[in-house]
């Protein structure tokens, strides 16, 4: 009972680490758990790359205007670099620079404004010129917050009146909303004004529905920032120095083709971090700081190459968010607190790896992200810690009451089982309360036979004592080496059985290797004179448990199947056989043992017959001896009522088996000679 408890605690454990680990994955997804949750989007990036992209390219600027105090690159340039971009067959230039202020020199805006227009192929009108290709100039804008009338107020910053009459519609927004300067959602714009990236991707014909532009969109990082002090390495997206284009240090086909995305040299417009240098989810892992970080022209790229390409990353659903909290935490919370904390640690490790594994692969093929993070490292976390901590105190605490059982138990079994049967009902626990519960089991009665003329000739108490006790001790061996408990002894008689107290599929078969060690080694010898064992032997359902009082219990099987054991045994002294079977245990020997069928006999105090059977000994042979096929014979004829044909078969069987010839054809022909006939082959048996 007390393990029974013990598992009922466990389960009631268990189910409460699963509610509680449930709980921590569910605040988890508020903002409480933010920084755990974008662990999920970060960490892949250590193994996933979605592949280089060739058709973008990245031109940086690093002179800045005289006036040092204003920190504006200089603009100067940028009428030589168009030319210099659309000579070599660019296919769209987009500048991540704002020019929201008129240059000090009106020449220049002018000077720049007819290069983009030169560079789209339009005349000052915006009409096409004939001959010239038909490109793209993006210029972005920005915006301004203020406050006014208590409200927080947005603004367009956009560029000069020059520059936008030079590239009418071809801008858009530039602006990052992400916290903490850490790059990970992939910019479309606001709700009056798309981005930058959206509306070059929008010019270029890439097909984006814009009624879904605000939904939220994940950077699928092309890579890690560039390292500007390798000038032998320009990093995932092709990248050069302006300079390098104006001197023509850059070869013919380096921009054929491609979308040209201009802006400052990281760091150019200021080291702040947030101004126009960036963290990203490859910052978050790096070791000793070395990776710089990445600038606002290198995240525009890779916005735009998402946009291109259209393998941007999604966010699984709150719906998925949630069932994957409730499945994983009941999982965890309930299996690492039912396994042992070993296991449980080599679980957790594997699950935490798995789910680590798993949002890889989702990212990299599906392009969705899933907030396996929390599952890894709170939930399976947190479920071996209740896991090892809870089974240690349930251990604890009911090893305590179990070691009081097991000293009870040990106490009172020793003396009915074999060591082993006693370990196993220590360990597996036994109900000591009154009362009882159906099992299936197989039963031994033993009897010797004529005991009761040996105690009047040897007329000693003492010496039969000593010779039943040296029997016994044989007998219970041979009973103890099969797994049997002995249930009690009656005078000269053991009553021992098999599936009781603990259940066993082999009782049927242990039970008979028993029997037959009984026949064949435990025969008693009393003054020159030996006295066999006789034995029944039945399977079937009874009452096993403690019988009594408070002051006297004893522990017995009860029920019908008893008792035709019982009646099984009493019947060898009417055959003159030594052991007897029901036809339930006959059934269930598998071939082990070789038996004959004595026939059909109505038991005293049962209505239905019985089938009985001989166990003869291990099946050796390869055929039947002639003689069990001829008393078969005998009984089938007796089934069909043939009493002379019956009657000569059991004298022909009793004739070849030997000189002692067969006891059960004796008490046959003894029947068949008798005034009482017997009918369909079932015979009455009154006597016990």
């Amino acid at each position: 009972m007390i393990r029974r408890t013990e598992w009922g605690t466990r389960l009631a454990v268990a189910l409460v680490g699963a509610g509680l680990t449930v709980l921590a994955g569910y605040v988890a997804l508020f903002r409480p758990g933010e920084a755990l949750v974008s662990l999920s989007y970060d960490m892949p990036f250590i193994v996933h790359r979605p592949g280089t992209t060739d058709e973008l390219r990245i031109v940086y600027l690093n002179q800045l205007e005289d006036d040092l105090e204003d920190e504006s690159l200089d603009r100067r340039p940028q009428a030589k670099l168009l030319d210099k971009l659309g000579e070599a067959g660019a296919k769209a230039v987009v500048y991540d620079i704002v020019f929201d202020r008129k240059s000090k020199d009106p020449a220049i805006d002018l000077e720049f404004a007819e290069a983009i227009r030169k560079f789209r192929g339009v005349d000052a009108a915006g009409k096409p010129i004939a001959g010239l290709p038909q490109r793209h100039v993006m210029l972005a804008c920005g915006r301004r917050t203020f406050t006014g009338t208590g409200h927080a107020i947005e603004q367009l910053v956009t560029p000069t009146e020059v520059l936008m009459d030079a590239v009418e519609d071809d801008f858009g927004l530039v602006a990052w909303d992400d916290d903490e300067f850490i790059i990970r959602k992939l910019a479309t714009g606001s709700r009056d004004e798309p981005s930058l990236i959206w509306q070059t991707a929008i010019a270029l014909g890439t097909p984006l529905d814009d009624s879904s532009r605000l939904e939220p969109r994940w950077l699928n990082f092309v890579g890690p920032p560039a390292d500007p002090s390798d000038r032998t390495s320009s990093g995932p997206i092709p990248s050069c120095a302006a300079e390098s284009v104006l001197l023509g240090g850059m070869s013919a086909g380096f921009f054929h083709d491609k979308v040209v995305v201009i802006g400052g040299e990281p760091g150019i417009i200021g080291m702040a971090l947030g101004k126009d240098l960036f963290s990203t989810p490859f910052h978050r892992f790096q070791i000793g700081g070395k990776l710089p970080l990445m600038s606002g022209v290198e995240v525009q790229a890779n916005g735009l190459a998402n946009l291109l390409q259209r393998n941007w990353l999604t966010r699984s659903s709150r719906d998925f968010d949630l069932g994957l909290i409730i499945v994983s935490g009941i999982l965890a919370g309930a299996g690492l607190t039912l396994i042992r904390p070993i296991r449980g640690i080599i679980t957790a490790v594997v699950l935490m790896h798995a789910a680590g594994v798993a949002g890889v692969l989702a990212m990299h093929f599906g392009q969705v992200w899933f907030p396996w993070s929390v599952v890894a490292f709170l939930q399976v976390p947190a479920a071996l810690v209740w896991g090892i901590a809870a089974r240690s105190y349930v251990e604890r605490y009911f090893r305590l009451k179990l070691t009081a059982e097991q000293v009870a138990i040990r106490g009172a079994f020793a003396k009915y089982l074999s060591p082993q049967m006693l370990d196993r009902l220590t360990a597996e626990g036994f109900n000591t309360n009154l009362g009882g519960e159906k099992v299936q089991a197989a039963m031994m009665f033993t009897d010797l036979e004529a005991f009761t003329d040996m105690c009047e000739r040897i007329r000693d108490p003492q010496r039969i004592v000593e010779t039943l006790n040296d029997y016994f001790e044989r007998t219970t061996g041979s009973i103890f080496d099969d797994d049997g408990v002995i249930i009690k002894f009656i005078g000269d008689s053991i009553f021992a059985a098999w599936g009781a107290p603990l259940a066993d599929p082999q009782a049927p078969i242990k039970a008979v290797r028993a029997a037959w060690k009984l026949y064949e080694s435990d025969r008693l010898m009393v003054d020159g004179e030996e006295l066999k064992t006789r034995i029944g032997l039945h399977f079937g359902e009874v009452v096993a448990g403690n019988v009594g009082s408070s002051r006297r219990v004893d522990y017995t099987l009860i029920g019908d199947a008893v008792n035709l054991a019982s009646r099984l045994e009493g019947l060898n002294k009417l055959f003159d056989t030594c052991i007897l079977m029901s036809d339930a245990v006959r059934t269930r020997l598998n071939g082990e043992f070789r038996t004959r069928r004595v026939g059909k006999f109505c038991v005293k105090g049962r209505k239905e017959f019985t089938v009985v059977h001989e166990l003869l000994g291990h099946a050796r042979e390869a055929q039947e001896p002639e003689w069990i096929t001829i008393y078969h014979q005998a009984l089938d004829a007796l089934d069909q009522n043939d009493t002379a044909r019956a009657l000569e078969l059991f004298a022909a069987a009793s004739a070849r088996r030997g000189p002692r010839g067969d006891g059960p054809s004796r008490f046959f022909i003894e029947r068949l000679q008798a005034p009482e006939p017997i009918c369909d082959g079932v015979v009455d048996i009154k006597e016990k």
